[in-house]
């Protein structure tokens, strides 16, 4: 975040395990989700044959929201999962989930370490930091005023400008533009990727705002270290290529929204290790509240 706000949060991180065998796991996990946004706490999910991967939305939150402790809110939250979703034996589940809240002068940074028992420990420390106050609110009687003087201007500029402009074609050409567009009329691009792995198809889940992408590995995607070095080696100076190179070893790539302006509007983090064992994954795509026109994979 670029601007440390004073009383806000943000969440970071991923949890990663392995689901259990109950056919019904996948559907815990996505209950488990909507409790979290309940709780003002927002995730993905990303499943890639038997394994999970959730991934914090690191957008600002109100820390208020989360009530006078919200590291204790959120530990709740995460010992609710594991023990909702037990890790498999001999495996654990993994986190790399944090928070830090912004307060006058200081951020609190605070790490949270998953237990097989459901218990969370936590870590935290305080540092120093520029922050900014947050906006003034304004009293009931500054909305009700500015309410007011709203409408009034509104109502002057439709009386004038109806004279001028016919609403009525106005509004049937915008509704046109604005309905959402249809799964296939979503460009999904592969960017420095294509040459490593292809988008065989999209489709809309009745879950959430999400449109789900399959990848299919082509015969150039690396699968050990040993083919990792030859691309690299590969790539030379290109400062590109090896990005290209290096989000591949790490297994991650980041997908980049753009409406239909091109104007840049959100970004999500998604795992494709599961191409080295498998020649097709699914990436869930979470859809923000704006019409999108493409996404771009991207290191």
């Amino acid at each position: 975040m670029s601007e440390k706000t004073e009383g806000t949060l943000v969440l970071d991180g991923l949890i990663e395990g392995k689901l259990p065998d109950d056919p019904g796991a996948e559907d815990i996990l996505r209950e488990w989700l909507d409790f979290a946004e309940s709780l003002k706490l927002s995730f993905n999910l990303e499943i890639d044959g038997n394994s999970f991967s959730i991934l914090a939305d690191d957008r600002p939150i109100r820390a208020e929201d989360l009530g006078p402790r919200p590291e204790e809110r959120i530990a709740d939250a995460l010992g609710q999962l594991v023990k909702a979703v037990p890790a498999q034996k001999g495996q654990r589940i993994f986190s790399t989930i944090r928070s830090t809240e912004y307060l006058p002068g200081s951020e609190v940074q605070t790490i949270y370490a998953l237990g097989r028992d459901g218990t969370i420990q936590t870590s935290e420390r305080t540092l120093e930091a520029e922050t900014t106050p947050p906006p003034r609110q304004l009293t009931r009687r500054e909305k009700v005023r500015r309410a007011a003087i709203g409408v009034v201007v509104a109502t002057v500029i439709l009386g004038v400008s109806s004279l001028f402009i016919p609403y009525g074609r106005v509004y049937d050409y915008t509704v046109g533009r604005i309905v959402p567009s249809s799964v296939d009329a979503l460009k999904v691009e592969t960017g420095s990727f294509k040459d490593y792995f292809t988008v065989e198809k999209k489709a809309a889940s009745g879950w959430k705002r999400v449109v789900v992408v399959t990848l299919k590995r082509t015969p150039a995607f690396p699968l050990n270290e040993s083919d990792l070095e030859k691309l690299l080696a590969r790539a030379g100076q290109s400062v590109a290529a090896r990005l290209t190179v290096e989000a591949l070893a790490r297994g991650y790539v980041r997908c980049e929204y753009f409406d239909h302006k091109d104007e840049f509007v959100d970004s999500s983090v998604h795992r494709i290790s599961g191409l080295r064992e498998k020649e097709t994954i699914e990436l869930t795509l979470p859809m923000p509240g704006r019409r999108l026109a493409r996404v771009a994979i991207t290191y």
